[in-house]
C-alpha cells in the first residue's frame, strides 16, 4: 500500500479571479487542469470576495463541492439553487453545467472525468472505517483520499502502518487491498473522505 501525505504548501497553487486554487492531486500526473484531460483531480479553493463568481466550465467533469469555511450561495442555472454551510451540504452536479458561486469561502472539490466515478463524505467521530465498492460499475474502489479542514488526525492500518495529517493536509492511498480497514482518531478535526474509482 501506498500512502502520500501532501501539504498545502506542496499542492499546486494558481490564481484565478477573486481568489485562489490549490490542486493537491491530479490523475494521470501527465495531464492536466487546462487541457480537461484527467481522470480525476482533487482541489481546494478560497474566494477573497463575497461577489458571484461563475464557475469554470467543465464539460464531461462530475463535480463533488463541499464548503469547509464561510457559507455559499450555490446557483446552477436552470436546474437549482443550494445554499451551502462549512461540513453540511455535498453538491454533487455537472462541471458542464452554468453555474456560479456567492459568497467568501474556503471550499473542497473532488472531479471525475470520464470512466471515473467517487464518492464524498465527511467524518467528524473517531471511528474504524472500511473500504466498500464501487455502486456505479461494481468494482472495488482503488483510491482513498482523506483532507484534512482543520484540526489534526491520526490514521492507523492493519499491520504497523500510520499516519497523521494536520489541517489542510491529504492523505492519498493507493495500492491497497481490498477488505481494508482504517482506525481514525480527531483531534478537533473534520475531514473529507473521498472514495474513487478510476483504471
Amino acid at each position: 500500500m501506498k500512502l502520500t501525505r501532501i501539504t498545502a504548501d506542496a499542492a499546486a497553487t494558481t490564481s484565478w479571479s477573486g481568489g485562489i486554487s490549490k490542486q493537491y492531486v491530479i490523475y494521470p500526473p501527465e495531464s492536466s487542469y487546462a487541457n480537461r484531460d484527467f481522470s480525476y483531480r482533487l482541489s481546494m479553493a478560497v474566494a477573497y470576495s463575497d461577489a458571484a463568481a461563475k464557475y469554470s466550465k467543465l464539460e464531461n467533469i462530475t463535480r463533488h463541492l463541499v464548503m469547509l469555511e464561510g457559507t455559499a450561495q450555490v446557483c446552477h442555472k436552470g436546474h437549482y439553487d443550494l445554499l451551502m454551510h462549512p461540513y453540511q451540504e455535498i453538491d454533487v452536479f455537472d462541471g458542464g453545467w452554468d453555474s456560479s458561486g456567492t459568497g467568501k469561502v474556503t471550499d473542497f472539490n473532488l472531479m471525475l472525468g470520464p470512466g471515473a466515478h467517487g464518492r464524498m463524505a465527511v467524518i467528524e467521530q473517531d471511528g474504524t472505517i472500511g473500504l466498500g465498492g464501487c455502486g456505479s460499475c461494481g468494482k472495488p474502489y482503488n483510491r482513498m483520499a482523506f483532507f484534512c479542514g482543520c484540526g489534526s488526525a491520526f490514521f492507523a492500518f492493519a499491520g504497523s502502518e500510520q499516519a497523521t495529517v494536520l489541517q489542510h493536509d491529504l492523505l492519498l492511498l493507493e495500492g491497497f487491498p481490498e477488505g481494508l480497514s482504517v482506525t481514525i482518531s480527531l483531534a478537533g478535526a473534520k475531514l473529507i473522505r473521498m472514495d474513487i474509482c478510476c483504471r
